[in-house]
């Protein structure tokens, strides 16, 4: 009963094979031939082989694959199934024709059917979710991360041609995306909107809803396919320094390191320059973003520095935003206090009362301005000729100003007299 059933089944699938054939009028003798044949097209006749001797029988031998056979005694070469270009591209048969006693009349002829893909599967993506992590003000349309997604039909046809977009990107607080994605690679990026507006104090996690379509999404029949895609925004790596202090006249080895920056991207050359017409700029940087001075430094000479630094891709491209170096020089105790006379002539009338201001002595200090290493302070040292009581004079400390200690001067006395003023920074 089995046996019959199946002697039914292939009964069945010649005559609808020969139904086939007759409207495609496919017939001639045995040669080898190649033929084309769409994948899923189902149970149909593929072609006639003829033969001018009579009585004989037709056998095909090889990749039958129980998918194709040929007819014995017509020669119909069928298909008694759906071929699939996912599980075999090519049937390679050969194909004879015997007399009854089964010797080889003609061939065998090699007979090579080719499956054409058609688009039957949809692009799937290699994972359930994905997840980033993108820097505040990173630059736009750098990618930070990418997605991919696989298609099972040929490579080579539009049928696997993938087209990757963002639909909807939550929360969207603005007008325009704030990420994109390069539509053949899936690498994702910022938009320029993303690179300015994106702040984690503002908005940390956006979920992204990827679509990928193939036959390159260009007919409404592409099959598509969506995957969630989770974006952490972290506060930028880029950012300048506080104002760096560096002492005066150092005797450290130098270069010393001072400060670094770190870009958002990795492989960034970094390079400084600056605004000032300087004939030589007393700082650099390596490429780990460590920032030196080469050189002490000279507060009296210049006592501040502004510069900047940037960094390049290696095509040269501007990658982050310039970032200005801001850097003081710290004032050390390297300069003596200056008399702006060495000697400094003053008069006062004979019976001026205890107190009275005589003059001024004048210093100056080139140190830094209203601190410790500029603070100057005035001594009398001595007096010629000297009094055995007491000193006539007397002068501030802070102030230089010269005043008389208490006794009126007489001209018989002395009419010359001669200090010794110390002025110290200390």
């Amino acid at each position: 009963m089995l046996k019959l059933c199946g002697l039914q089944f292939l009964l069945a699938v010649q005559w609808a094979a020969c139904q086939n054939l007759g409207d495609l009028h496919l017939t001639g003798p045995l040669k080898d031939m190649n033929f084309s044949i769409p994948e899923g097209t189902g149970v149909r006749a593929i072609y006639q082989f003829t033969s001018e001797s009579p009585d004989v029988i037709f056998r095909a031998t090889g990749e039958k694959d129980g998918l194709i056979d040929i007819v014995p005694d017509t020669g119909i070469l069928y298909l008694n199934g759906s071929l699939d270009w996912e599980t075999k591209a090519v049937h390679k048969l050969q194909v004879e024709i015997l007399d009854k006693n089964g010797d080889v009349v003609k061939g065998p002829c090699a007979v090579t059917i080719y499956v054409e893909d058609i688009n039957d599967n949809p692009p799937k993506f290699d994972q359930a979710q994905y997840t980033g992590v993108v820097r505040q003000n990173s630059r736009a349309g750098k990618p930070f991360m990418r997605v991919h997604a696989t298609d099972l039909d040929d490579p080579t046809t539009p049928h696997a041609q993938l087209n990757y977009s963002i639909p909807h990107h939550f929360p969207n607080p603005y007008s325009e995306m704030l990420f994109q994605i390069n539509s053949l690679t899936g690498e994702i990026s910022p938009s320029r909107t993303g690179s300015y507006y994106l702040d984690p104090q503002k908005q940390d996690t956006f979920t992204l809803v990827v679509s990928v379509k193939d036959m390159a999404g260009l007919t409404e029949n592409a099959f598509k396919n969506s995957v969630d895609v989770i974006i952490t925004v972290k506060e930028s790596l880029w950012k300048a320094p506080p104002t760096i202090t560096i002492k005066e006249n150092s005797t450290q080895p130098h270069p010393v390191n001072i400060s670094q920056v770190h870009s958002n991207e990795a492989d960034v050359i970094y390079e400084v320059f600056e605004k000032e017409a300087l004939a030589k700029l007393p700082f650099s940087i390596d490429q780990n973003g460590s920032i030196y001075v080469t050189e002490p430094l000279d507060r009296e000479e210049k006592d501040a520095y502004s510069f900047f630094v940037i960094t390049k891709d290696k095509g040269g491209e501007l990658v982050d935003k310039p970032l200005k170096i801001n850097v003081v020089v710290e004032d050390i105790n390297d300069n003596p206090p200056v008399c702006q006379n060495a000697v400094t002539v003053l008069e006062v009338q004979e019976n001026e009362g205890g107190g009275s201001s005589i003059g001024t002595l004048s210093a100056t200090d080139m140190d830094q301005k209203d601190t410790l290493n500029s603070r100057l302070k005035f001594k009398i040292l001595s007096q010629d000729p000297a009094v055995p009581t007491s000193n006539l004079f007397f002068i501030q400390q802070d102030t230089g100003v010269l005043q008389l200690h208490g006794h009126s001067l007489n001209k018989r006395i002395a009419s010359n007299y001669s200090l010794k003023v110390q002025v110290t920074d200390e």
